[in-house]
């Protein structure tokens, strides 16, 4: 039932530009978008592959970016955050899904794996 999903429209304006193509959230997302994208709440989401984990985690983001916009900006210097995955392949996945929607944000997604280095500046 499409009433019982969460629009797109209640983001807030910012963190609309992540979810561009984007109408609504699926059944997943909607009922735990209060504690993923408005509180500081810990979660741990099970469910399976392609039920909409990654955008749970892109709630999670936009929060903690929401906390860090100041007067209309986003104060980069005062966050980081980590996205952990379990294989190479996906971590380049994910690097590449999450640079893609938050670039209109400004936002800088880096990948960081056990075989490479990136210096003190870039982390």
């Amino acid at each position: 039932n499409k009433a019982e999903l969460v629009p797109i429209s209640a983001f807030d304006e910012f963190a609309q530009l992540a979810f561009q193509g984007f109408t609504h959230l699926n059944r997943i997302q909607s009922r735990i978008f209060e504690a993923a994208y408005k509180s500081n709440e810990n979660l741990l989401i099970c469910a399976p592959t392609g039920a909409g984990k990654t955008n749970v985690a892109m709630m999670t983001m936009l929060h903690e970016i929401g906390l860090n916009f100041v007067g209309g900006k986003i104060n980069k210097a005062a966050f980081k955050i980590v996205y952990v995955a379990p294989m190479k392949a996906l971590a380049a996945e994910m690097t590449a899904s999450f640079a893609k929607r938050l670039a209109p944000l400004g936002i800088t997604v880096k990948e960081l794996t056990g075989d490479m280095q990136l210096t003190r500046k870039e982390l």
